[in-house]
């Protein structure tokens, strides 16, 4: 049962989120309503702020903080003699030629679609102004330390969580009933009452790897139980939703997470074992008390439930005709519902132009890897690119199933905040130079001397 509808937030709602965009604004922290606004965009139910749509109202909070960070916290200047420096300070040193590089992507995607005979084009324009561009562009210029990051994850966290609240709310189930119904099994709705459930199980699931960030970086005792138990109702949502793919992704994201932090020397090492024997009793749990969350009807096992590729080699096969019927510049996305993955996606929407695109986005996400990888013990951004980049691998993961390339925001920002994040990080040369051949100067033998 699909349930339809605008979410409308009450007066205590609209009072805290009225006090959040004040305090991002005194401050000039635009990362903080940026984040509400990415996650509100994946609710996929139209949420209201008064008699606005709460699109505007936070998109003039994010500009009005950035002026104010750009003024006050790092004041650059369009001057022509300080043109340099601002540049500089906005744009990293490395790979700046990604710049001019998606500016004609977006652009030939905007035309492409313009070409052809898309109902709805707003569905293709809006993610792509509204969310990609404005999502990238403010991640570059503001999430650039430790501290920014932390802000937008910690936002972004609390924002998604309650947002499924909200999702439960919005089908009248309380809290209190989930105690004893915790698969939903009794009521007539199915992923949560929500006809675009992929969608908000994307929110869920980055907000899910955002708090597993915040927990294994956290410094002060008190914040870990709280932080852990948000994801960890982040990601028993995303098992509410259905969403295989995203419970896919997230396992992917989270492993690479962990991964990168047994390589790392701290002393916190006890958190990412710790961390996992939590998430996998909670799965457990969660299997033993709603089994049909995990393990859907008709299906024989856990392989055949994670299996993202299921059902989807016919869609593909539909994307590759349209391709094939339009290679150079594809069907403009007349079609992209039936692709089912962002490489066929890209092929049947954009042609081979735009796979050209796509091809040179993923070699310069490749670019990103020694600043990720690096160990420097004084520089507290790391485990925040290597987040941002799981959110981007998270991204690459459920997009084999479902998404699309000028849909999915989130596989264009978080590459973004990695980028931002490691400006000044110094990587070793990937071929170590060869020595220099010592100069021997011949030595002169007095005539007559054999040598």
């Amino acid at each position: 049962m699909i349930v339809t509808g605008s979410i409308i937030l009450n007066p205590l709602e609209l009072a805290l989120l009225g006090l959040v965009c004040l305090y991002a604004v005194w401050r000039g922290r635009p990362e903080i309503p940026l984040a509400i606004y990415l996650s509100f965009s994946l609710w996929t139910r139209t949420i209201f702020v008064g008699p606005s749509a709460a699109t505007w109202p936070l998109l003039a909070t994010i500009v009005v903080a950035l002026i104010r960070y750009l003024h006050v916290v790092r004041p650059w200047s369009l001057l022509p003699q300080r043109l340099d420096a601002t540049t500089a300070q906005i744009f990293p040193a490395v790979d700046r030629w990604i710049v001019p590089w998606m500016v004609f992507w977006w652009g030939w995607a905007l035309l492409v679609l313009f070409q052809f005979k898309l109902p709805d084009k707003m569905s293709i324009v809006r993610p792509v102004l509204l969310y990609i561009i404005v999502g990238a562009v403010v991640a570059l210029i503001a999430i650039r330390d430790a501290a920014a990051a932390r802000r937008f994850a910690i936002t972004y966290l609390l924002t998604s969580a309650y947002g499924l609240y909200a999702a439960l709310r919005f089908i009248n189930v309380p809290l209190d009933y989930l105690l004893g119904d915790p698969g939903l099994s009794s009521l007539p709705y199915r992923n949560l009452g929500i006809r675009e459930y992929n969608y908000f199980s994307h929110h869920l699931s980055i907000a899910f790897i955002l708090g597993l960030a915040l927990f294994l970086q956290a410094r002060r005792w008190w914040s870990l139980i709280p932080t852990l138990a948000l994801a960890l109702w982040c990601i028993y949502g995303v098992f509410l939703t259905g969403a295989r793919q995203s419970l896919s992704g997230s396992g992917v994201a989270a492993a690479l997470i962990f991964g990168w932090s047994l390589t790392r020397t701290g002393k916190k090492s006890w958190r990412v074992p710790f961390s996992i024997a939590i998430i996998v009793l909670v799965v457990m749990m969660i299997y033993q008390v709603a089994p049909h969350l995990v393990v859907r009807e008709g299906e024989s096992g856990l392989e055949e439930s994670f299996n993202i590729f299921e059902d989807r080699g016919g869609l593909w096969q539909i994307g590759l005709n349209y391709f094939f019927a339009s290679p150079v510049w594809g069907w403009g996305f007349e079609y992209k519902l039936w692709s089912h993955n962002i490489f066929i996606g890209t092929l049947a929407d954009q042609g081979l132009v735009g796979m050209t695109f796509l091809i040179g986005y993923l070699i310069w996400a490749l670019r990103r890897l020694p600043a990720i990888w690096v160990q420097i013990p004084t520089d507290d951004r790391g485990v925040w690119r290597i987040t941002f980049f799981a959110i981007f691998v998270f991204a690459l993961v459920h997009g084999q199933a479902s998404g699309n390339t000028m849909v999915t925001a989130h596989l264009h920002w978080s590459l973004w905040a990695v980028w931002a994040l490691s400006t000044g990080v110094v990587t070793a040369p990937a071929h170590a130079p060869l020595p220099l051949l010592a100069r021997v100067r011949p030595r002169t033998l007095p005539a007559g001397v054999r040598a």
